[in-house]
């Protein structure tokens, strides 16, 4: 084909038209120019559409993980608001308590065990983040909320966590002194009844609610994420 436009260029040159020449010359660079914008485009949209297939995939896979943190989050939710009415019931037991309720008292001590902390699931989110493709998501609102719920919720919860771990793991140092763990059972009546023993359930509790509040601030973002992300697939 090079040889076919040069052998034209060769032609006009030797017959005199230097007119027809340029003006040939001229159509042939506006040619290729067009050739050259036309490549660009497809590659542009070849380019476009690999990331429009890698955000639709990342999505989708997001949303999975995202359902897998909720359904631990609310899982553990559920157990900080036993254990927060049981440290109640306790207290109000404790007040009026005889030896009579030692068995109740019991019962609901070792409801107050039942904590546990969130530790998510990142997976999928890092490896956007290390592929340095999460801020091509188009829709920002929904970029800026997944960075938020992962950078600011996650993160704050997981602190307040090793903050809760922290003093159930102070309080289990001395557990085994007044409590049995095969059985089930404080040991001590005095102790039940000591200024000590309160001041426990009260730290607990304290550090109970505070959790909680954190556990269903993320339950709502989560599910406010998995909605928004429903919402884009279904655009797309």
């Amino acid at each position: 084909m090079i040889k076919f436009f040069t052998k034209i260029r060769q032609n006009l040159l030797l017959k005199g038209k230097t007119g027809n020449y340029l003006k040939y010359a001229l159509g042939e660079i506006i040619l290729v120019v067009i050739g050259i914008l036309i490549a660009l485009q497809i590659n542009n949209w070849n380019e476009a559409q690999k990331m429009n297939e890698w955000e639709h995939r990342f999505l989708t896979d997001l949303k999975s993980e995202l359902k897998t943190n909720l359904d631990q989050l609310e899982g553990i939710n559920n157990r900080h608001l036993l254990v927060g009415k049981s440290c109640d019931d306790l207290k109000s037991v404790l007040q009026t308590a005889t030896v009579k309720d030692k068995p109740k008292i019991d019962s609901l001590y070792t409801l107050t065990l039942f904590q546990s902390t969130f530790f998510p699931t990142t997976g999928v989110y890092d490896s956007g983040l290390s592929a340095g493709k999460i801020e091509n998501i188009r829709n920002d609102q929904l970029k800026y909320e997944i960075m938020n719920l992962y950078n600011h919720y996650y993160k704050r919860l997981v602190y307040n966590g090793e903050i809760l771990d922290g003093v159930i793991g102070q309080i289990d140092l001395h557990r085994d002194e007044y409590f049995d763990r095969t059985n089930m059972k404080l040991k001590s009546w005095d102790y039940i009844k000591s200024p000590e023993f309160l001041l426990k359930i009260d730290y607990l509790k304290g550090r109970n609610i505070e959790y909680t509040f954190l556990t269903q601030e993320n339950v709502k973002e989560i599910k406010r994420i998995i909605s928004s992300i429903s919402d884009e697939l279904g655009n797309n």
